[in-house]
């Protein structure tokens, strides 16, 4: 049975994580597939729309394992797996001149930073 050794507050924490994930998948999706291909392609991100597909259906497969329990903590390495590499594609803050979108994508990552620790506590 799925969250069978779950108290509540892990149940709605857990939920909480996997609806960020798929959440943001719907959204950037449906709606934002073409400004991030272009903005794949201009870092010379090798088959930008292949390598965002794939990196689509990771999050989609780690999100859902999550959100229904089933193997989540497989779930969680491979949104980890994702997480990492999103940062490292479209938070590259050190190449980033303008002091402002620096600060906004550092906080990006330490963002991401917790969310991996939130991650972790599900392994």
């Amino acid at each position: 049975m799925f969250y069978a050794d779950h108290t509540p507050l892990e149940i709605v924490g857990q939920l909480m994580i996997a609806t960020l994930f798929v959440g943001t998948l719907v959204i950037n999706a449906a709606t934002k597939e073409q400004q991030h291909v272009d903005r794949m392609a201009a870092m010379g991100i090798p088959l930008p729309r292949a390598t965002l597909w794939a990196g689509f259906v990771l999050q989609a497969v780690g999100g859902v394992m999550v959100a229904i329990d089933w193997n989540a903590g497989l779930g969680a390495i491979a949104l980890i797996v994702f997480t990492v590499l999103a940062s490292a594609i479209f938070h590259r803050f050190w190449t980033m001149d303008d002091p402002l979108r620096r600060h906004l994508h550092l906080s990006f990552v330490f963002s991401n930073v917790a969310v991996i620790g939130a991650l972790l506590l599900l392994i």
